[in-house]
């Protein structure tokens, strides 16, 4: 199973952070979160760069790829399947056409995950987050047993409050094929866009023993 840490915003910690064995980082670049990317510096290639966007315009999007060579876009708003396919049209355009397009959804209940077949065929993976006051980073989590009653047709991204005690539900969910990955963030910060090594540490060697 692939693991994500978003919200990495200091040099330092993100060196750190990208040594612990994970599949993505993740760059928050949206004015409203206290975790947004505003300073350009050279990221580790240790692992893959993930950029997460809100209601942004595809321009915006793809001057924040060159500069950051994102290797994933992880649109987090009300982005549209039509958009998508624009985005995805975009990228090739200016030669980016390995970059992958993830959609996130809010969920609450099994009625959120209705729309998500929408985007079958614009998006590479689905991320489903909690519903929440924010554009993600509330720290709190849906019902996970919700997601056995949903077939999803792409790889699946769980996140949403996702700590340490979660090891052994997401191990199980892994095993069942519901999920792909994780996307931790707020569970494992000393402050905004300051992760933990320690913690985090811990819980990927749980997932990896379970």
């Amino acid at each position: 199973m692939k693991i994500k840490v978003c919200g990495m915003k200091h040099p330092e910690n993100i060196e750190e952070i990208s040594q612990l064995g994970i599949d993505y980082l993740g760059f928050i670049f949206y004015k409203n979160s206290p975790r947004n990317m505003e300073k350009v510096f050279k990221l580790p290639t240790t692992a893959k760069k993930v950029g997460v966007f809100v209601n942004a315009e595809c321009d915006f999007i793809i001057e924040k790829s060159k500069i950051f060579e994102l290797d994933v876009i992880q649109l987090h708003g009300e982005e549209t399947p039509e958009f998508c396919q624009q985005l995805s049209i975009q990228l090739s355009e200016n030669y980016h056409s390995d970059t992958e397009i993830w959609k996130a959804f809010a969920v609450q209940n099994l009625s959120d995950l209705e729309v998500i077949d929408l985007y079958n065929f614009y998006v590479n993976k689905f991320l489903l987050d909690a519903k929440g006051s924010k554009k993600g980073g509330n720290g709190i989590k849906f019902n996970w047993d919700i997601l056995k009653h949903h077939e999803f047709h792409k790889p699946t991204v769980l996140s949403g409050g996702i700590s340490e005690d979660d090891a052994e539900s997401i191990t199980e969910l892994s095993a069942s094929n519901t999920i792909s990955a994780v996307d931790v963030n707020s569970k494992f910060e000393i402050e905004h866009g300051l992760k933990d090594g320690k913690r985090l540490s811990s819980f990927i060697q749980k997932i990896k023993m379970l």
